[in-house]
């Protein structure tokens, strides 16, 4: 394993009251909680450490596990294998192993269009596990907000290729502040919750307006009613933007399904 070497001052040390075998500790807990290293990763940087168990196994006044905590690490530990296992699909079907048959690429494409879905859920498991014990964290800076918001549907479009996306973005000024990757995810994810609701063929608009210090956000969906509607990834969208959007200092309304589709809103404070 390759390795980097950072030299940092005794003084810098001593003013921060650590110890220099503590420095690699406080780091690879730091980044965990930010969801940048798994686990092993953690361990790996920081060796053994009592104070790392504590962290991934966190435990109430009753002794018991803190499932939070430990469903973010499980979750974390899970995308090794499920990226092995999407990594390898895709090699596969773009034949650099070589040549494979029709019932083949069938099978495959539909192997990693579940092993990217599963990812997802995942990814949704960890965010809301981070939400519900406060590790999850944003970052404000001031951005524009048109070119986020453009960048979130066109992503999302190109994702999502079967439902028609139009944007009504009525905003006099883009400079906002908010966390730009944050909002790309609440905006994915309630165009996705949106969408959930009617079938391929279906339309959506996701539309945004001044008004009264705040931005208004409107996303609905039209069209035939959806056969089949994943009930547990819409709770975890729900709860995710719910909660990303309460960071930001928001709130969130989802409106009732009616049969051809779903309408749902949320604001944020001009800062």
């Amino acid at each position: 394993m390759d390795t980097t070497s950072v030299e940092i001052p005794t003084e810098l040390l001593a003013a921060a009251k650590i110890r220099p075998e503590d420095v690699k500790v406080e780091l690879a807990m730091e980044l965990f909680r930010q969801g940048r290293l798994t686990a092993a990763q953690a361990h790996a940087l920081a060796g053994a450490s009592p104070r790392l168990d504590e962290l991934f196994f966190k435990k109430d006044p009753a002794g018991q596990i803190d499932m939070d905590a430990f469903i973010s690490w499980a979750a974390h530990d899970l995308k090794s294998p499920l990226n092995a296992v999407i990594g390898f699909t895709k090699v596969v079907l773009k034949g650099i192993d070589g040549p494979i048959n029709e019932i083949q690429t069938t099978d495959l494409t539909t192997a990693h269009t579940n092993g990217l879905r599963m990812l997802a859920l995942t990814n949704n498991l960890i965010d809301m596990a981070r939400l519900n014990n406060g590790d999850l964290k944003i970052e404000i800076i001031t951005g524009d907000l048109f070119q986020s918001l453009n960048d979130a549907a066109n992503r999302w479009k190109s994702q999502n290729s079967a439902k028609e996306l139009q944007t009504e973005i009525n905003i006099g000024s883009p400079v906002f502040s908010f966390d730009p990757a944050r909002l790309r995810q609440i905006i994915n994810g309630l165009l996705t919750y949106a969408a959930n609701h009617v079938e391929d063929g279906g339309k959506l608009v996701l539309s945004a307006r001044d008004e009264a210090g705040k931005i208004l956000f409107d996303i609905t969906s039209s069209g035939e009613k959806a056969r089949d509607k994943f009930e547990m990834e819409l709770t975890m969208l729900a709860f995710i933007c719910r909660g990303l959007i309460a960071l930001h200092g928001g709130s969130l309304q989802i409106g009732a399904d009616t049969g051809t589709g779903l309408a749902l809103s949320f604001s944020l404070p001009k800062n």
